[in-house]
């Protein structure tokens, strides 16, 4: 049997290799010495990100799982996206995270604060409130976004008279309106022919017989209901 001898510089680049990965792996020259959190909305939701990331002041740095750490903040809902990155020199691990937009309230009565995203995912942002989104109710998020589609493409006077929508399907919606002092529920029907529909609503309102009128169908704009 032969016997492999080893040359001094192969033993130089081992003894290298294994000091490297203990000072890197167990050593407590490189560990955490601070966390810092980018982009959360407040002192409450940092806690939040710091639990699931599961990092720890002290850790090694080398032990820092960076697509897992970034993958368990990823689960909070209101999180859209984390970046994690570490410093080998002062020891400092910066989650970055950014948030998801709510662009209307999506049942919020069921589940207070409950907004929803362009992408249909539901989430409540602590601390977040908004007089400005559009109120929704609604069977899937699917019909949540098309009815703030409807919302956004109104024009602004009169989407400030929406106190509340309904989707009753993704093409079929109810406006709960404050307009022109009065409360008024509009069965709107589905997204076309805008505005010939407020059109229509401003005639009806305008005419004395209706004085007492709260509810206006206009699932056939050019022939409407009143009651």
């Amino acid at each position: 049997m032969k016997r492999i001898l080893l040359k001094p510089t192969s033993l130089v680049l081992i003894f290298i290799t294994s000091a490297l990965a203990y000072v890197l792996g167990w050593s407590q020259i490189f560990t955490v010495k601070e966390i810092i959190v980018v982009g959360s909305p407040n002192i409450l939701t940092e806690g939040d990100i710091r639990k699931m990331s599961q990092i720890k002041i002290g850790q090694q740095l080398a032990r820092v799982n960076i697509q897992s750490t970034e993958g368990n903040i990823e689960t909070i809902k209101w999180v859209r996206d984390a970046e994690i990155s570490r410093n080998w020199i002062d020891g400092r691990v910066v989650l970055s995270v950014t948030l998801r937009e709510p662009i209307a309230y999506f049942n919020s009565d069921q589940v207070s604060g409950q907004t929803i995203d362009s992408e249909g995912v539901l989430f409540v942002l602590p601390g977040f409130s908004s007089t400005e989104l559009a109120v929704i109710s609604s069977s899937s998020p699917e019909g949540a976004l098309a009815a703030n589609s409807l919302f956004t493409n109104l024009p602004t006077d009169f989407q400030g008279s929406i106190s509340s929508m309904v989707a009753a399907t993704p093409s079929s919606f109810i406006l709960n309106t404050r307009y022109k002092g009065r409360d008024i529920k509009i069965r709107w029907g589905d997204s076309s022919q805008m505005n010939l529909k407020i059109s229509v609503v401003n005639r009806l309102l305008a005419m004395p017989e209706n004085k007492k009128v709260t509810v206006i169908d206009l699932l056939a704009p050019h022939a409407p209901i009143v009651s």
